[in-house]
């Protein structure tokens, strides 16, 4: 409550949210970093700036622990969480171990989920290296910098795929920036494209809800695989039926 707080620190809460809704109304077009600038409002008191991460590849995906870690940026907002794990292990995308400490989490409900088109009467991502399927799959924008391709390319690699491998076998890439991209949602309206690999799977009527009402089923993830992904510093969930009405189960 503000009424129990001291004049001084009204004004900063004040300012700072001010500051907040300027920032949000801009952060998408101009953003990716945040400079706060802390004074004593003293002539003798120099500015003492703080630095936060907030958006972009570099400072919100992968890059984001490295920045922290070698000081570029005192604070960063890296989604998911199992990046923060994976540089303060040193393993991964992350060659040492980064001195990282949390300060909080986000209650972001992130699950990747791969999806695949029942006409392909495919089990497992195995069955698409082995058959060499051409796929026509939607994924989000290529880079290693961005967290969910480089989540979903390493998933692919322990099956012995790449994205790069499906398409000299004749199969085609659609890169998205959003889960909820209209060419995608348009695609999976059509039936035009194979499978999705992607997360943003929380929202009711979002991109999953529609591709498993309109032929579509999850591929799971072998409990192997899930092993080695928990070693570098993912967590295993599920997708639940409860939620999901079409899945058989969990």
């Amino acid at each position: 409550m503000l009424s129990d707080l001291a004049p001084p620190q009204i004004r900063a809460i004040t300012g700072l949210e001010l500051a907040a809704g300027v920032f949000a109304k801009c952060s998408d077009q101009l953003a990716s970093q945040l400079q706060v600038s802390l004074t004593s409002g003293r002539r003798d008191g120099g500015p003492r700036g703080l630095r936060i991460g907030i958006n972009g590849d570099v400072y919100g995906g992968m890059r984001a622990p490295v920045e922290v870690g070698t000081r570029r940026v005192d604070i960063a907002y890296v989604n998911p969480s199992a990046l923060v794990a994976m540089a303060y292990r040193g393993k991964g995308y992350y060659r040492q171990k980064l001195p990282l400490r949390v300060l909080g989490g986000f209650p972001s409900w992130d699950r990747v989920a791969l999806v695949v088109s029942k006409d392909l009467r495919v089990k497992s991502l195995r069955d698409i290296a082995e058959r060499r399927i051409p796929l026509h799959v939607s994924t989000r924008l290529s880079g290693v910098n961005n967290g969910t391709y480089y989540t979903i390319s390493t998933i692919l690699s322990f099956y012995g795929l790449s994205f790069e491998k499906i398409k000299r076998w004749g199969g085609k890439v659609q890169e998205c920036s959003r889960p909820f991209a209209p060419d995608r949602l348009k695609s999976i309206a059509k039936h035009s494209i194979d499978a999705v690999f992607d997360e943003g799977v929380s929202t009711p009527g979002g991109w999953l809800d529609q591709a498993l009402g309109g032929g579509y089923e999850i591929v799971p993830i072998e409990p192997e695989i899930l092993r080695k992904l928990e070693q570098i510093g993912y967590s295993r969930a599920l997708l639940p039926k409860s939620r999901y009405a079409p899945l058989e189960a969990d």
